[in-house]
């Protein structure tokens, strides 16, 4: 191909070379539900590279410039040069305000605190120049949370095409109201499918009217105490059938969700967190939620709970064999964990269990022969024992007896 030859590719073409240049690994900015897809540390090497990219993509020629401008904008984080920002995001590309190309928004707390009446503007105006906002993020501080300050109250912001929230709660912030609130946030997101939540809730709020989320699918449980689960099942959700559980919660209060939605739910995951060792979470989980079909989790992990012997709904099971780096030197208690957990698979009565998905490195694994056994056991009582292929969310290849 020659050096004018490039000039002859439609725009079409070249925007589907730069949209796979500029691409970010996996992230978690999708409104629907998949398998462990959160559970892992964040890229944030990856965003970077991402972002460089973007940047030098569009200084490369006029074309490639209008073609990637809109791509630049699409993940955009708050930093120290809001002014420089809200400047941007009102510049008009292509008849339209860069602010319309933002999807997805990391709006950190000291951008929204009210030292004064004015400290917020900023943020507000950043939001207004962003109405096709599709997943908003108000991440954890690392900073210590008294290092900003709320003395006036915020004005509330409609986020009428957000589909994915992702909320720590700060208490002083809550008490600001509007955008620092998480009730007052979610009251004005109609169309709202994904909600993961942390932090620690001194006091259950007022609700007034109950909370609806109608269109609420995915809610993803983060560390959060007992209050602040009380407040959510307070709420009015018609639509919610995965919950990811991040963390076991203190005092049993995982048992409280079980109990308020357990029996609308599809599907229950537990991510990967040593806390789930401690305790066996796995048969209280099958006891409130009977209805459930799905179930993932991750074999390093979790506590191998004893023989389940009740009836229920599950029609499959996806297992994880990310290792646990705290385990790897007690070879002999990993091995009885593996025992314990194919008893469980193998012998509980899950008369509906057709699928077992395996998830990650099981080489190893799958030439162990009690996993051999296991996997005849199981297909003799007509469960299929297969490996996620094709990227982490398909599944297409089955091991034969």
């Amino acid at each position: 191909m020659s050096r004018q030859d490039h000039r002859l590719l439609p725009p079409e073409l070249w925007l589907t070379i730069i949209r796979w240049a500029t691409y970010a690994p996996p992230g978690l900015d999708a409104p629907h539900f998949e398998p462990f897809l959160g559970s892992f540390d964040h890229d944030s090497k990856g965003e970077v590279d991402a972002k460089a990219v973007k940047c030098a993509v569009v200084q490369v020629c006029k074309l490639w410039r209008d073609l990637a401008l809109s791509i630049l904008y699409e993940d955009v984080k708050v930093g120290h040069e809001a002014q420089y920002l809200v400047e941007a995001l009102g510049k008009t590309h292509r008849g339209e305000q860069l602010g319309r190309c933002v999807r997805r928004l990391e709006l950190p707390y000291p951008h929204t605190g009210t030292a004064t009446q004015a400290s917020s503007d900023l943020a507000l105006q950043i939001l207004q120049y962003c109405p096709e906002l599709e997943t908003l993020v108000r991440p954890f501080m690392q900073a210590p949370p008294d290092s900003v300050r709320y003395e006036f109250p915020i004005r509330s912001h409609s986020f009428s095409n957000l589909k994915r929230l992702e909320w720590w709660h700060y208490n002083d912030a809550a008490r600001s109201g509007g955008i620092n609130s998480l009730l007052d946030v979610l009251r004005h997101s109609p169309n709202l499918q994904y909600l993961a939540v942390g932090g620690e809730m001194w006091t259950s709020a007022p609700t007034g009217n109950v909370l609806e989320l109608p269109a609420l699918k995915t809610l993803r449980v983060r560390r959060i105490n007992p209050v602040f689960v009380r407040q959510i099942c307070q709420w009015r959700l018609p639509s919610l059938v995965h919950v990811v559980v991040d963390f076991p919660l203190e005092q049993n209060a995982l048992e409280t969700i079980w109990h308020v939605f357990g029996a609308r739910l599809c599907t229950v995951e537990f991510a990967r967190h040593v806390g789930f060792l401690l305790s066996d979470q796995i048969t209280r989980f099958l006891r409130g939620c009977p209805q459930v079909k799905t179930f993932n989790y991750f074999l390093n992990f979790t506590s191998p709970p004893p023989i389940f012997d009740q009836h229920g709904a599950l029609q499959c099971i996806s297992l994880h064999a990310f290792p646990c780096a705290m385990v790897t030197d007690m070879i002999t208690e990993a091995q009885e964990r593996l025992r314990l957990h194919l008893a469980f698979l193998s012998r509980s009565t899950f008369p509906a269990l057709r699928r077992i998905i395996l998830y990650g490195d099981w080489e190893d694994m799958l030439r162990d022969p009690r996993f051999v056994e296991f996997t005849h056991t199981m297909i003799s009582k007509g469960c299929s024992i297969e490996r996620a292929t094709g990227g982490m969310h398909s599944c297409d290849q089955s091991l034969s007896a």
